[in-house]
């Protein structure tokens, strides 16, 4: 049986070679990969050799307008020779152990399948969705009074967290930036992008693009290219409409302009129809790692009081599992050991409400979830919110 141990220094180039091989990953992410934290990633060992592994970010997701602490799951990788064998199941599991002992009381993650990781307790519980236009159709957008944009410098990119926080702690999902973000974001994560800010009359910026060009078929001849928009967020209409504006400027050279945003776009509510077009969806799924620490560090809507009692399934990581009263005042809200069980759920149904991806209504008629009255309208209203998204992937 393969040995699992955290990653030490000098066994990071093997590790980058294991994820190439799994993932196709290309060579330009070698170096982010290489400056990992070899002790944030677990691997599973057959003698020397590295055959399989996980690693987990340090992040903090935004629920109810409160970061909570949580482990970003990346890099879930088996050798071709050891698959099918329950590594990654053993993996996860440590992975998991070690989120709780450090205090991250939520996990989340990209899939690439689904059934492993709801054999361990994550659910789907938001989603990110790339859409097009063409920059045509943002013509009719009326022009802004109170917005002005400028070119964003690289040593200026800092001066966008703010925005970035503002709506962050607005929506579900979003993941918290630290400082260490920005200041690299110039050359990590939007190396040669155009940045473009939208300013108020009092110059604090209320929105921002990052966008590229992407190559055209026709691009050598000087015919039509496409333009791919990293993050495009906005905090008051009119820096939308100066921003979405920009970007419609391009019309005679552009055929179509991508971007990911949320399922309900907010461009749907400046353009006067329906022009927007879908390209993917990427899902992602969570899981509570120690749900009365996770219930604490989200927030919950101002003025509501509600109570729920649950009784929770959880194999994966048994100390979640029992009765427990879901209590929630003034903002905040407890998970507290106890009470009549009304609701019988799984792990899983529990972060799928958690996030406001689900409803129990919605769980229900998939049988994750059953009991009815007073707990399950008291669980609707707790976890309702906005359709969770985040402009991230890892």
């Amino acid at each position: 049986m393969a040995e699992l141990r955290p990653l030490r220094a000098g066994e990071l180039e093997e590790a980058w070679e294991l994820d190439r091989e799994c993932f196709h990953t290309p060579p330009e992410r070698r170096e982010a990969f290489l400056a990992l934290d070899p002790a944030r990633l677990v691997g599973a060992f057959e003698g020397v050799r590295l055959v399989g592994m996980v690693g987990v970010h340090a992040l903090a997701q935004y629920f109810g307008g409160r970061a909570v602490p949580m482990g970003g799951v990346h890099t879930v990788a088996v050798a071709p020779h050891r698959r099918g064998e329950g590594l990654g199941r053993r993996l996860l599991a440590e992975a998991l152990a070690g989120m709780r002992e450090r205090g991250e009381a939520l996990s989340t993650l990209f899939p690439a399948t689904t059934r492993l990781y709801r054999a361990q307790g994550f659910e789907l519980a938001g989603a990110t969705v790339w859409r097009r236009i063409a920059p045509r159709d943002l013509d009719p957008l009326p022009r802004p009074a109170g917005a002005r944009l400028r070119e964003v410098a690289p040593a200026e990119i800092p001066r966008l967290a703010a925005c970035h926080a503002e709506l962050a702690a607005a929506t579900n999902g979003f993941v918290a930036r630290e400082p260490a973000f920005w200041e690299t974001a110039g050359a990590r994560h939007w190396p040669g992008r155009r940045i473009f800010a939208a300013e108020d009359a009092r110059g604090r910026i209320t929105g921002y693009a990052v966008y590229r060009a992407l190559e055209g078929e026709l691009g050598a001849i000087g015919g039509p290219f496409r333009i791919a928009v990293d993050e495009i967020l906005w905090t008051e209409r009119d820096a939308g409409l100066a921003l979405w504006r920009l970007l419609g400027s391009w019309a005679p050279q552009v055929e179509t302009i991508f971007w990911r945003g949320t399922a309900e776009d907010p461009l749907l509510l400046l353009l006067r129809d329906q022009e927007l077009g879908f390209v993917a969806e990427v899902r992602w799924m969570s899981r509570l790692v120690d749900a009365a620490a996770a219930v604490a560090a989200r927030g919950f809507a101002d003025g509501l009081e509600a109570e729920a009692h649950l009784e929770l399934a959880d194999a994966a990581l048994p100390a979640n599992a029992g009765r427990w009263a879901l209590r929630v005042a003034k903002g905040r809200g407890e998970l507290v050991p106890g009470g009549r069980g009304d609701l019988r759920l799984d792990a899983g149904a529990l972060a799928a409400l958690f996030t406001g991806w689900a409803t129990p209504d919605r769980l229900a008629r998939a049988g994750r979830l059953a009991g009815h009255g007073s707990s399950r309208s008291a669980l609707a209203a707790a976890f309702a919110g906005p359709t969770p998204w985040m402009p991230e992937i890892f």
